[in-house]
């Protein structure tokens, strides 16, 4: 699934379409543990998870927004490097 919506307004901002999420969840204890691998290019970089929420649809939605937010930071300190080396 590609995690940058078809709006320009979105909160956390859209991600590239390179990046793209695949979502998972694991029984623990009584609940349950959602996580989503957050891929570039197919190379999985990063792993974020959630406990305490029993909807996966929520758990998606937050998910999501964690990874957005994430590759937002995370491509604003490339180009900041870049910014320095030159």
């Amino acid at each position: 699934m590609n995690i940058s919506p078809a709006r320009d307004d979105a909160d956390p901002p859209a991600s590239p379409p390179d990046w793209t999420i695949e979502f998972g969840s694991d029984p623990v204890g009584e609940g349950e543990y959602f996580y989503a691998d957050v891929k570039r290019a197919g190379q999985v970089m990063f792993r974020v998870g959630l406990g305490g929420i029993a909807e996966e649809a929520k758990a998606r939605k937050v998910l999501a927004a964690k990874a957005r937010a994430w590759i937002d930071e995370f491509l604003s300190s490339r180009v900041n490097e870049a910014k320095r080396i030159t």
